[in-house]
């Protein structure tokens, strides 16, 4: 089975309609949602996608551990947390670490993938799908 944008974002679009968005995982869906319809669109590169990904989960994982929006805490440290508290696996703070340095690495001009980018929006969305 391939990447589809236009499945996943209807299939994400009656989630938030059922389930609503204003919850933390309402607001990374609706981000999630924008990367994937900027994506295959073409008005987002696939590196923005990584950002909007990457600072999506990030400010979930805020929300979820409770630590303000505006905290400097940097993804590795709030994985650890959210790990301690159980509001993900380690194998899922392996995969978002993954992201981070995915993210990081495109300050140093690093190319990403068409696939990298597809199997992380799909990885996120499935996370917050599972907590949810």
């Amino acid at each position: 089975m391939g990447f589809d944008p236009q499945a996943i974002f209807a299939s994400l679009a009656e989630k938030e309609r059922i389930k609503g968005h204003h919850s933390a995982e309402g607001r990374t869906i609706r981000i999630l949602t924008r990367a994937l319809q900027g994506l295959s669109s073409a008005n987002l590169s696939r590196r923005d996608v990584v950002v909007l990904c990457h600072q999506a989960m990030e400010d979930w994982l805020k929300a979820k551990c409770k630590v303000s929006p505006w905290s400097v805490r940097a993804l590795p440290a709030l994985l650890l947390k959210a790990v301690e508290q159980q509001w993900i696996t380690r194998h899922d703070a392996v995969r978002l670490q993954k992201i981070h340095h995915l993210r990081v690495s495109l300050d140093s001009g690093a190319d990403v993938q068409a696939q990298q980018v597809e199997s992380m929006l799909e990885f996120c969305l499935e996370l917050l799908e599972k907590r949810w």
